[in-house]
This record gives C-alpha cells, structure tokens and sequence, in this order.
C-alpha cells in the first residue's frame, strides 16, 4: 500500500512541527518535561499509524525507537535514555489544549499539503457538520463539530465545535472567516442556505457557492419550481452502480433574469434542477428532485461540472465514514474537556495527509505504515535519518 503513496521525502512537505508551535501551551512552565510540540509530533505520527484512542497513541510512543522519539523532539532523560510522554500525560494535554488553535494549525498544514498535491486549481469546499457519538454523558449531549472539506481527495481546511445541529448556521461564517476563499466554490446542503450568510461569502469572501434549495424555504423554492423547465433540454445525465444500488441523474441548467424578477436569493445566476432515479436490489424505484442555485455563471461553470460540485458535497460523508470505521470515532467513549475535539483534529491530519499522498486505502494505508512506523515521520514532514539520529 506504501509504494501508491509514491516517494516519500520530507522536503517536499511541510514540516509539520512549524505550525504546531503556533498552538499555546496549557501547562504550566514548572515541572515540563516534554514539550507541547514533541507531544502532539507523537500524537500525530501515531494517528497516521492508525490510533484510534489515547492509549493507542501512548502504545505507539512506548513502541517507537530512539532515533524516532529523537526526531519527534522528545527530549533524553537524565540517564540518556529516551521515553515517550504516557499516558497520562498525553491525555491530561489534550484535555487542556486550546482546539481552536490546534484545529487552526492542522487546518493550515493540510491547506498546504492540499496546494502542492494540487496547484493552481479551483478549490471546491463543502460544509457540513458531525456529532460525535460517544462524548455524550447524562450532564453533558453529544459534541458536534462543524467542518470545511476540500472535494476530491478530502481535507479538512477548518473545523469548530458547535453546540448542535441547530446552531450549525451561526458558526456558518466564523468557520470560513480565516480561510482565503478567492474565487473557490463552497457548496452546503440546504440547513446552510441562509441569505445573510451566503451574501456575506460572495460580498465579503470573494468566493461562489451551489447551494440545495429545499420546501424549507418557500419562497426561493417556489421560484425554482415554477420555472418553465420542461422547455429546456437534459444538459448533463451521469449514472453509476454500488453500494447495492443503481442511479440515474439529469442535469438541466437555467440562467436567472434579473429583469424577470431573478430568484429570492443573493446573487443567483444560475438556476439547477437534478433529477434522480433510484433502484436499490429488492426495491422499487424513487424519484427525486433538487433544486439548487449558484453564483457561477453559464460562461464559469459547465452542467457537468455543477452536477460534480453538487455530488461532490457528499464527500464529507465519506470522510465521516473513514473517521467512523477505520478510526472508530463514533465507538470512542473520550469525553473530558477539549479531548474529543482534538482527537477529531489528529483523525482530519491523518486522514487529508494520506489523502493528499493518492492514498486510496486508509484503512489499509494506516496498517502498512504501523508495520513500519518510521513511515509515518515523512508524510509529517519530517526528517528521519536512523544512523544520524542518537539515542
């Protein structure tokens, strides 16, 4: 599974350790003895091995050799010996750790890596949120967490915890506020068509959105569905098979004249219209409409490739997936302070470095590289040399 990833050499990545400086220390400056960077170095080449909990990680340091732990910064102790951070030490930082800023210098590597894996494209972001299942106590629900999420090989740009689903829609601008979105297309499902947000992402961010217009709002839904669209002719059809099913879907595209009143929602140029034709093995067939709108014009974006942007949306569902099965996050009981949060944050590193890599796998990925650990320090960014690195 290694060799898919092609050459691994940590000069054409950027050092990880860099931007996890930038996080704060929650400790106090008595009685250190790792520091805040070389913790969280093990935290994160653990998670590309595949840790799924905090032991895990702890077991991975206890596994490494010297020369790993030396080039992870773990410092030597007093009789030249080199240890890993425990358990409990692990697990009392994460507690403490400020999660915005982790999720903010995790989000800045992986835009990074994103860049280089793919220069000079169009970026596609979708958003959407995931509870975690196992945070929740009887004096305390679920944690919920907001994400944006590159389509394509997916990686997470930003994330921010959010006190439900609910409340998704006002953390809609605060997640998307530090992220430079010049010219790239946010698409969201129809919980975060909300004007004022949209507007303030073309005014303000600069950027384009396809966003599902659903019964939920009426008025932008009745424009849709009272357009003349038996007059237009199917521009994009596309089908595929899997997952025990077989689907069908038409694309028929409109321009919105302004003139003729244009279409309750903020700067709409076109207007779209999926169809899609379902038929599960055993089932009956359904059918289904979506309207959606978006500010590309007819001259920026082709049917097909708004039809992509769309279905692209649910890439954030395949990465859930991953975090669910191959890390056994919705399994995972962690629920003491910022813990859950940052344990999410190494899940999204892992998963957007390998992904950046062509890893196709992550499951399988994860296991080659626990087989060989010193594997996990190049797609970090960093250099691991056995011979030069003392014990």
């Amino acid at each position: 599974m290694l060799t898919k990833l092609g050459p691994l050499n940590p000069d054409d990545v950027a050092d990880l350790r860099f931007f996890l400086e930038a996080v704060p220390d929650p400790r106090s400056r008595r009685g250190r003895w790792y520091s805040l960077a070389s913790i969280l170095l093990v935290c994160a080449a653990a998670a590309v091995s595949g840790a799924r909990t905090i032991d895990e990680l702890a077991e991975w340091g206890a596994r490494a050799d010297a020369g790993l732990l030396a080039a992870l910064d773990v410092r030597r102790h007093l009789l030249h010996w080199r240890h890993a951070p425990s358990r409990s030490a692990i697990g009392r930082v994460l507690e403490r750790l400020d999660a915005d800023a982790l999720d903010a210098a995790v989000g800045a590597w992986l835009a990074h890596r994103h860049t280089a894996a793919a220069p000079g494209r169009r970026r596609v972001i979708a958003v959407d949120g995931k509870a975690l299942r196992g945070s929740a106590r009887l004096s305390r629900p679920r944690r919920h967490l907001l994400s944006a999420v590159t389509h394509g090989r997916p990686v997470t740009l930003a994330q921010a915890e959010v006190g439900s689903k609910t409340n998704e829609t006002r953390h809609f601008q605060p997640l998307l506020a530090p992220l430079d979105l010049d010219a790239d297309v946010v698409t969201f499902d129809a919980l975060h068509s909300v004007k004022a947000n949209v507007a303030w992402l073309v005014e303000t961010k600069k950027a384009h959105y396809v966003a599902v217009i659903k019964p939920n709002q009426p008025t932008a839904w009745a424009q849709l569905d009272g357009l003349d669209w038996h007059a237009v002719a199917i521009q994009h059809t596309a089908s595929n098979k899997g997952h025990g099913r077989r689907e069908f879907r038409s694309v028929k595209t409109l321009a919105i004249a302004d003139n003729l009143g244009g279409i309750a929602f903020p700067h709409a140029k076109l207007a779209l219209r999926v169809h899609r034709r379902r038929k599960a093995t055993g089932s009956k067939e359904t059918r289904e409409t979506v309207y959606a709108v978006t500010s590309l014009d007819a001259h920026q974006a082709k049917p097909a490739e708004l039809a992509s942007h769309l279905r692209g949306h649910w890439i954030v569902e395949a990465q859930h997936h991953i975090r669910d099965r191959t890390f056994a996050e919705d399994a995972s009981t962690v629920h003491a302070g910022n813990a859950p949060r940052v344990m999410a944050a190494l899940r999204n590193l892992a998963i957007g470095a390998l992904k950046a890599l062509g890893a196709t796998n992550i499951a399988k990925t994860t296991r080659a590289i626990r087989d060989q650990p010193e594997r996990a320090l190049p797609i970090l960014g960093i250099t691991y040399k056995p011979d030069l690195n003392g014990t």
